[in-house]
C-alpha cells in the first residue's frame, strides 16, 4: 500500500479491505464526508491555496485540516486513482436559485467510471456535498440524507 493510502485510511479511520467496485466507492465517500471537515478559511482569509498533491495531503490528511472543493476531491481523486479506480475530475456551475445567466464554472467534482457505469462523487461541497456517488443518468431521483438530488441535462 502506497504512503498517499496509508495517512488517509488512517485519517479517517478506514480498516476495511478497498476493492474497486460501488460498494468501497460508496463507503470511502461516506467516510471521508464524516471524517474530512469542509473548511474555506484559506480562501476567506486569503493565503495562498496549494492544489499540488502533496500540499493536499499534507494539508487534509497530515494535518488533519479541511478543505473546499478542489481540495477535498483533489484528495479523495488521488486516493481513487492509487486504489485503481477510474476517476477524472469536472468542473461544474452552482446555480442555487434562477439566475439570468449560467455562472462560470466554479466547482471541482469527480466522474468515477466503474462496472461500465459513470458516477458522480463530490465530497466538497459543504453541507450540501452528496452522502454516497450518484449516478450520471439524466433526471435520475437519488434520496441523500434530508433531500431528493438529480442530474440535469443542461450548459
Amino acid at each position: 500500500m502506497t504512503p498517499i493510502l496509508n495517512h488517509y485510511f488512517a485519517r479517517i479511520n478506514w480498516s476495511g479491505a478497498a476493492a474497486v467496485n460501488i460498494d468501497t466507492l460508496r463507503a470511502l465517500h461516506l467516510k471521508h464526508n464524516c471524517t474530512i471537515p469542509f473548511e474555506n478559511l484559506d480562501v476567506l482569509l486569503p493565503r495562498e491555496i496549494q492544489l499540488d498533491d502533496q500540499s493536499l495531503e499534507e494539508k487534509l490528511v497530515i494535518a488533519r485540516r479541511g478543505g473546499y472543493c478542489f481540495e477535498q476531491n483533489g484528495v479523495f481523486e488521488r486516493v481513487l486513482r492509487e486504489l485503481g479506480f477510474n476517476v477524472r475530475s469536472l468542473l461544474g456551475r452552482v446555480v442555487l436559485s434562477n439566475p439570468p445567466a449560467l455562472p462560470p464554472r466554479t466547482h471541482r467534482l469527480l466522474l468515477v467510471e466503474l462496472e461500465e457505469e459513470k458516477w458522480i462523487a463530490d465530497v466538497g461541497f459543504g453541507g450540501q456535498t452528496l452522502t454516497a456517488p450518484i449516478r450520471l443518468v439524466s433526471d435520475l431521483v437519488a434520496d441523500h440524507a434530508t433531500r431528493r438530488v438529480s442530474v440535469v441535462a443542461g450548459g
